[in-house]
C-alpha cells in the first residue's frame, strides 16, 4: 500500500513537470509572435517633440559637415580661388574714393638719372653746279677757281671754305664731289674730271645761318659761271630767285627757331 501510493505522487510529478514544461513553451511562442507583428499602437509610436529636436540636431550636424567639405574644395581648386579673387576685386570697386586726388612730391634719389643735354637740331642746305652735257668739269680749273675764293682740301679730301676761331678753323660750308665717294683726288688734280660739284651748309654753323648760305649762294654762282655749269638746288632744278628767297627764308626760321651756339 504505501508503495503505490509513492508511485502514485511520483507519477502526480512526473505529469506536473511535463504541464509545466508545454505550458511555459506555448506562452514563449506567444510572446514572440507578439515581437515579430509590428503594433501601430499610439504608445509606440515616438514622441513628436523629441522627433524635432533630432531633426535639428541633424540639419546642424549636415552644415558641420557640408562647411568643412566646402573650405577643402576651396583651398585645392585653382578656379574658386580665381572666383574668389574676382569677387574680392569686385568688392573693391565699390568702395568710393575721395574727389580729391592725392599729391606726392618727388624727393631726390641716388637712382635718380640726370637729365640727358638736349640734341641740337641740326640743318642741311645743299646747292649743286652740273656741267652741261656733254662736257665735265675740268680738276685743274676747279683748284684754281678754289684757291682764289679760300677753299682748302682738308684730310678728307673734300673743300671746305674756313672761318678762323679761338678754337681754330671752322668750316663755314663745304664742296664735295657729285660722284661717290665724294672725295677729290690731290695728287691728280689736273687729270681729274667730274660731273658736278655738291656745296653743303651745315646749320648751326660758326656764324650766322643767313649769313652762311648768303656767302655759299655767292661762290656757288661763281662757280657756275665760270665753268659754264647750271645752278641747281637740292633736287636739281634750276635755282630761281623764287626759291632762293624760299631757301632764305626757311633758313632764317630755322635759325630762330634753334639759335646757334656761342661761338668758340
Amino acid at each position: 500500500m504505501e508503495l503505490e501510493l509513492r508511485i502514485a505522487l511520483l507519477l502526480i510529478g512526473l505529469a506536473a513537470i511535463v504541464a509545466m514544461y508545454f505550458f511555459g513553451r506555448s506562452k514563449r511562442a506567444v510572446r514572440k509572435r507578439e515581437d515579430d507583428e509590428f503594433n501601430f499602437q499610439t504608445n509606440d509610436l515616438p514622441d513628436p517633440l523629441e522627433l524635432d529636436q533630432a531633426l535639428e540636431l541633424g540639419d546642424d550636424l549636415q552644415k558641420d559637415v557640408n562647411g568643412v567639405v566646402d573650405e577643402e574644395i576651396i583651398d585645392d581648386s585653382g578656379d574658386d580661388l580665381s572666383n574668389l579673387v574676382h569677387d574680392d576685386i569686385a568688392e573693391s570697386h565699390r568702395i568710393e574714393l575721395p574727389n580729391e586726388k592725392p599729391s606726392f612730391s618727388h624727393q631726390p634719389s641716388i637712382f635718380d638719372k640726370e637729365p640727358e643735354p638736349s640734341k641740337i637740331a641740326e640743318k642741311l642746305v645743299i646747292l649743286h653746279v652740273m656741267a652741261r652735257r656733254p662736257h665735265k668739269f675740268n680738276g685743274k680749273a676747279i683748284l684754281n677757281l678754289c684757291k682764289e675764293l679760300d677753299l682748302e682740301l682738308d684730310n678728307l679730301f673734300i673743300f671746305n671754305k674756313n672761318v678762323e676761331r679761338f678754337s681754330g678753323k671752322k668750316a663755314l660750308y663745304s664742296i664735295v664731289n657729285m660722284v661717290k665717294p665724294g672725295t677729290f683726288d690731290a695728287d691728280g688734280m689736273h687729270e681729274f674730271e667730274t660731273p658736278g660739284l655738291s656745296f653743303i651748309l651745315s646749320l648751326p654753323g660758326p656764324e650766322e645761318g643767313l649769313r652762311s648760305f648768303n656767302i655759299m649762294l655767292e661762290d656757288a654762282r661763281k662757280f657756275s659761271e665760270r665753268l659754264n655749269g647750271d645752278l641747281l638746288d637740292e633736287s636739281r632744278n634750276r635755282l630761281n630767285p623764287q626759291m632762293t628767297a624760299h631757301l632764305q627764308e626757311d633758313i632764317q626760321l630755322f635759325s630762330l627757331r634753334h639759335p646757334r651756339p656761342v661761338p668758340v
